[in-house]
């Protein structure tokens, strides 16, 4: 009678508290196997275009909420002129000290919940060929247009849930965006998509809805695929382009380095 109430108590458990690793992908899944076998050697792919007619996006993995991103940009607006994907595959074991507990999608989605905790995220200007703090200050606001601070929202599941928030762009100067979260047992994602128009000294770089940032984070078992879009619509103006074409792929890479460093 112990053993079996045992047996049952076990079953209990796994139910309610699955497993790490109980959800998630096979890397197979999600990508065709040369673009699998191209990260397992080289750790991320990329591809920009920049002004090509009618681009989609071309490296998304085959996983409901990368679909879901990917096809986010609104019918009827103009189509961005600029599209950058990133693909990243990164072992568990190199992220933080390789906890299991910690390597979760439940605990990646606090992390891209942690908006404050992007303020002094490093990045590479192309520009002005060196290092520099991409986010001066970065934190959560109570709306579009209430622009008090409030605290990360970081408690549950961010299934569904919708924050607002600014970002002190080194390049841009303040951004405020809306921030759409979507997240399931095996992944969970992140839209950004600006509420105000970005500037770009005193000139007006993208109107408000035309750049739109999107983070998606897959649990492959031992492993997690990061897929990154960004796509953006703005004048075809020489003063901006290179501004903006060097700005965009940098901050790619600079926030998926501040990702994998907050694993402890």
């Amino acid at each position: 009678m112990r053993l079996t109430m045992r047996m049952a108590f076990a079953a209990l458990f796994v139910v309610f508290f699955p497993l790490a690793g109980a959800y998630a992908f096979n890397g197979g899944e999600l990508v065709d196997d040369d673009i699998l076998s191209y990260l397992k050697e080289n750790g991320s792919l990329e591809r920009l275009s920049y002004k090509e007619s009618s681009v989609e996006p071309s490296l998304t993995p085959h996983s409901p909420l990368s679909e879901k991103v990917a096809s986010s940009w609104p019918e009827g607006q103009k189509k961005p002129v600029f599209v950058d994907e990133e693909l990243y595959l990164v072992s568990k074991s190199q992220l933080g000290s390789g906890n299991a507990a910690l390597t979760t999608i439940d605990y990646a989605s606090k992390i891209l919940r942690s908006i404050s905790k992007m303020q002094g995220l490093r990045y590479y200007s192309h520009t002005e060929k060196k290092w520099d703090t991409l986010y001066k200050e970065a934190y959560c606001i109570k709306g579009a247009k209430d622009r008090i601070r409030v605290d990360d929202d970081v408690s549950g599941t961010a299934e569904g849930k919708v924050v607002y928030c600014m970002q002190k762009d080194n390049s841009f100067g303040k951004i405020y965006s809306r921030v759409t979260y979507h997240q399931r047992p095996d992944e969970v994602s992140a839209s950004f998509v600006n509420v105000s128009d970005v500037y770009v000294g005193p000139i007006k770089a993208i109107d408000e809805g035309n750049l739109r940032i999107n983070i998606v984070i897959m649990d492959c078992g031992e492993d997690m695929l990061v897929y990154m879009l960004v796509q953006s619509e703005f004048p075809a103006l020489k003063i901006l382009e290179k501004t903006m074409y060097n700005s965009f792929s940098a901050r790619l890479d600079a926030i998926y380095t501040w990702f994998c460093g907050q694993f402890l």
